[in-house]
């Protein structure tokens, strides 16, 4: 398989309302779509510029730029690819996602299969979850009551600023919706050490299934400390980037379970390679997501269907867009349901990529 063009666009999308978590709050949602063709055929992939990365649009447009001078006139064999431009751009992993995940759905469709069987995985669906950002305590109750109406069954709870109040909210989310849905409560490193040994005392009497990393991602004693003293699962998330990191925290248990994120391991292949060591270890994991439009959600949900100790998902950006330039994803009885499409069963809407196209130049 050789590739004959590569485009490179980026768009911008209103978020449905200011979306506020620990560490800052969007109003848009930039992301960069990369289509490649060989033959007959078209692959897509997309990637989000983000604070965990450090990685803004311009700077993945030359980052992308770039990587495409690794690929004139070489036969794409996926991982060699992957591992060649993963050591080339150790900083540009959303980057590299967006045209690893191009690769994957390009590979899908020459070879009639979807991704997921590409992967070796199953058919079928995800149980995602809908994330309720930082806000009042009044806006708090009334997102958790109009996400359970729209069929979620499970909440993700954004705090990390006010300690005292992100555990009322947390209660408060709790009594809105009842003993049986599935909450999670994600700090984004908001806390310090001690804060996170109160909150997570506070919080086992909710029911609360785990915390994602509750202290800054380079704090790995502080880490292991809050793990080893909480009755409550803890996620690492910010401090996972790659596969050696996830068998690091497995190895030497500084968190309990791992967040793989597509646009921090550097797509498909580098969450394939992290759910290989959840796999080896018995570990569980979440497939989770950065602002992302529905193509690279639906990347997520095929790593998903990879490994049963993926248990979790947190693939709603898609959800918070006010508009979306693909479809193919379908959301029923509070889960992600792939079509028959082969690759990632992923369909775009051009005229909605040229609506939102983003007039830049890359990053020199």
């Amino acid at each position: 398989m050789k590739i004959d063009r590569i485009e490179i666009i980026p768009i911008a999308i209103d978020r449905n309302e200011v979306f506020r978590i620990a560490t800052g709050s969007e109003l848009t949602s930039e992301n960069v779509l990369v289509e490649v063709k060989s033959g007959v055929h078209e692959g897509w992939g997309n990637g989000a510029p983000n604070s965990v990365t450090k990685e803004t649009t311009e700077s993945m447009l030359s980052a992308l730029t770039r990587m495409q001078t690794h690929l004139n006139d070489k036969d794409l064999e996926v991982e060699n690819i992957w591992e060649e431009l993963s050591a080339s751009y150790p900083k540009d992993p959303s980057a590299l996602a967006a045209l690893d995940m191009a690769i994957w759905d390009l590979r899908g469709k020459e070879e009639d299969k979807s991704v997921y069987q590409l992967l070796g995985g199953r058919s079928g669906s995800v149980l995602t979850d809908r994330t309720i950002g930082i806000m009042s305590y009044e806006e708090t109750i009334e997102h958790a009551r109009d996400y359970m109406e729209q069929g979620f069954k499970a909440l993700k709870i954004k705090i990390g600023l006010e300690l005292m109040e992100d555990i009322r909210r947390v209660e408060a989310v709790r009594d809105t919706v009842g003993p049986d849905i599935p909450l999670w409560v994600d700090a984004n490193q908001g806390y310090s050490v001690q804060e996170a040994l109160t909150l997570c005392n506070k919080l086992v009497e909710f029911d609360i299934e785990f915390i994602e990393q509750p202290v800054k991602e380079d704090d790995l004693t502080g880490l292991k400390h809050v793990t080893s003293e909480s009755e409550i699962p803890i996620m690492a998330d910010e401090a996972v980037k790659d596969h050696s990191m996830a068998e690091r925290i497995i190895t030497e248990e500084l968190a309990d379970m791992i967040n793989i994120k597509l646009m921090k391991c550097g797509g498909i292949t580098g969450g394939m390679k992290i759910a290989e060591v959840i796999d080896t270890y018995g570990v569980e994991a979440m497939v989770g997501c950065m602002g992302e439009d529905m193509l690279a959600i639906a990347a997520g949900v095929h790593v998903c269907l990879s490994s049963d100790n993926i248990r979790y998902a947190d693939l709603d950006s898609h959800f918070m867009l006010s508009d979306s330039v693909s479809t193919g994803l379908e959301f029923r009885e509070g889960r992600l349901w792939l079509t028959e499409g082969k690759g990632l069963g992923i369909r775009m809407w051009r005229e909605k990529i040229e609506r939102y196209r983003m007039d830049l130049e890359a990053a020199r």
